[in-house]
């Protein structure tokens, strides 16, 4: 402690830290007033990206899409030209009759994702499952053709006449 002509100072020890969080918060707060809550801390925005993986097997390709909080009912899937679609949209909650919100972030949601695959499908056999927030959707592939061995023979064979002993 410090004393100074009557008066009493504490020493508090300085942390740079403190101030940047202090700046961080008070961003925050600006751009909530601006733009609204943010959708994700990263970022935010009306549409964000789907997290897609895809595997190839013997048969199809199966792509497992992460998309939580939505229900089948809000998720599209589409196909064309080569291209695979989804699209999902979760709806805001009307406000429950019961309390005010303190904070939301939950809000409107939309994501979309489109996905090139390579190689011939059959588009008619494409089928789509959700299950505990994962999209899994099953592209059947078209078989290559086996390869085909072709007999060589001789013109006397062709035209029909006995081969030369």
């Amino acid at each position: 402690m410090i004393r100074k002509e009557g008066c009493e100072m504490a020493m508090v020890r300085w942390n740079p830290w403190g101030e940047l969080s202090s700046l961080h918060e008070q961003m925050d707060q600006l751009f909530q007033q601006v733009f609204g809550e943010p959708l994700t801390r990263n970022g935010g925005g009306e549409h964000l990206t789907l997290p897609v993986d895809i595997r190839q097997t013997e048969s199809s390709y199966v792509l497992e899409a992460s998309a939580p909080g939505f229900s089948p009912e809000e998720v599209e899937v589409t196909y064309d030209d080569g291209v695979l679609t989804i699209r999902g949209e979760r709806r805001a909650e009307r406000d429950s009759a019961e309390g005010d919100y303190v904070r939301r972030e939950r809000r409107v949601a939309s994501v979309y994702r489109q996905v090139s695959l390579p190689g011939e499908i059959r588009p008619d056999g494409i089928t789509a499952g959700f299950d505990r927030g994962v999209l899994t959707i099953t592209v059947p592939r078209v078989a290559k053709p086996q390869p085909k061995r072709i007999p060589v023979t001789t013109e006397t064979t062709q035209v029909g006449l006995p081969a030369a002993s």
